[in-house]
């Protein structure tokens, strides 16, 4: 069977909720497609990136369907992500920083559970090495409850 009949049948027999699922896929591709710097899973995750000033960046995440665990809640490994996400592109942006950044380490602590409308991740740089860039990030949601804190580091790629 070819994708589309997949697609038509599925679409047919589908529940509301599955219905949605497949339009935040379908309105990621096409973010995707006219944004083709963004990544796939940013654009899944509706990622909105505003910088703070040299050392800070915010980005943002509504929650959706597709971030659901099995009890509810933000699923703690894409509260993770955002984490990742946030701490990674500010380690790509710092001074003298011209190809980008990977991740080395990351430590998550998971403070309350992942329940808000935006999940709002705040890096903030503590140390910009020569190789590796140090951070802090909070996610919080829109009424400013503390969600999840972390620190990584990341290495920054040679040219």
């Amino acid at each position: 069977m070819d994708i589309k009949k997949e697609w038509i049948e599925f679409i047919e027999n589908s529940t509301e909720q599955e219905q949605k699922a497949m339009k935040l896929f379908l309105n990621s591709l096409q973010v995707k497609r006219e944004k083709t710097s963004l990544t796939h899973i940013a654009s899944l995750l509706q990622l909105k990136t505003k910088r703070i000033n040299e050392h800070i960046l915010e980005m943002e995440m509504p929650n959706s369907p597709l971030l659901d665990n099995s009890i509810g809640i933000v699923h703690g490994g894409l509260t993770a992500t955002l984490l990742d996400t946030a701490m990674g592109t500010m380690a790509s942006l710092v001074p003298g920083n011209k190809r980008g950044a990977v991740t080395v380490e990351l430590k998550v602590d998971f403070l309350t559970p992942g329940v808000g409308e935006t999940f709002i991740c705040r890096a903030e740089v503590v140390h910009n090495g020569r190789q590796l860039v140090r951070m802090d990030g909070k996610v919080r949601n829109e009424k400013d409850v503390l969600i999840a804190s972390a620190t990584g580091t990341f290495f920054k790629l040679s040219e």
